[in-house]
């Protein structure tokens, strides 16, 4: 049977922590008293939210509590984006300067298909971020190469999230994240060291990304005392969960 994953409700957060994690077995030989560790389960996302009750207008709190009837004592879950590293110093700053969008063209409520020289045009908002081909291995990392970005500027830093995606279908798409800090040279072009490959080799790239996923509450629903004055807070603690684990996930926005 399924579950229904909400949409995160639209509440100020006071803090955000987005991490992963992966339970580990150790095992001991009683004849060479060598140790081994591997992993025992899969690797999972983890994330806490801190929830100020004025936020949003003061509806912080109301949400909250609307929330927690929702999950049913914790059975259904919410869908997260992550916080990015250095939210506010440099994330914000750099969605409008490092990223672009796809654009769809309508005329009514119809799809507007343009065309150059009988091939599909395709228009973007923002700066065009591409990739000179697929990621090389570098060891047990993997380079990707980028054209397009303002000269001899910090594009990159270590846990940011990328995605590139496929220029003839922007449905297509793959993520991984930076290790290292990545500043582009005379040209406007840079080599990010990933954590996983990519494997698009025609590829639109934006460098300001989040990661996502479905989550449940871990340990009890939060609970909240409202002071005299002044604002509170909720403090969300969440485990991912995944679809093949519940038979399913129903998406669902009560907020829109």
């Amino acid at each position: 049977m399924s579950i229904n994953v909400f949409a995160w409700p639209p509440v100020g957060a006071l803090g955000f922590e987005w991490t992963h994690g992966r339970p580990v077995a150790r095992l001991r030989s009683m004849l060479t008293g060598r140790d081994q560790m591997q992993a025992s389960q899969r690797k999972r996302r983890i994330a806490t939210l801190q929830v100020s009750a004025l936020g949003n207008g003061a509806n912080g709190a109301g949400f909250c509590e609307i929330l927690k009837d929702m999950l049913d004592g914790g059975i259904h879950a919410v869908r997260l984006r992550s916080s990015p590293i250095n939210w506010h110093r440099h994330y914000r700053p750099a969605v409008n300067t490092l990223n672009s969008t796809s654009l769809t063209w309508r005329t009514g409520s119809d799809p507007l298909a343009w065309q150059a020289s009988g091939q599909p045009l395709r228009w973007y908002d923002g700066r065009m971020v591409t990739a000179s081909g697929a990621s090389s291995p570098q060891g047990m990392w993997h380079g990707l190469t980028l054209s397009g970005l303002p000269v001899g500027t910090l594009v990159a830093r270590p846990g940011d999230y990328i995605r590139a995606y496929e220029m003839s279908d922007p449905a297509v798409s793959q993520m991984a994240r930076v290790v290292r800090p990545a500043t582009t040279d005379a040209a406007g072009a840079v080599t990010l060291r990933l954590d996983r490959a990519i494997t698009i080799s025609n590829a639109r790239v934006n460098l300001a990304e989040q990661d996502e996923g479905a989550f449940r509450v871990e340990g009890g629903l939060p609970r909240a005392v409202q002071p005299l004055s002044g604002d509170w807070s909720y403090t969300w603690s969440f485990r991912e969960v995944f679809a093949d684990e519940v038979g399913g996930f129903v998406e669902r926005d009560p907020w829109n």
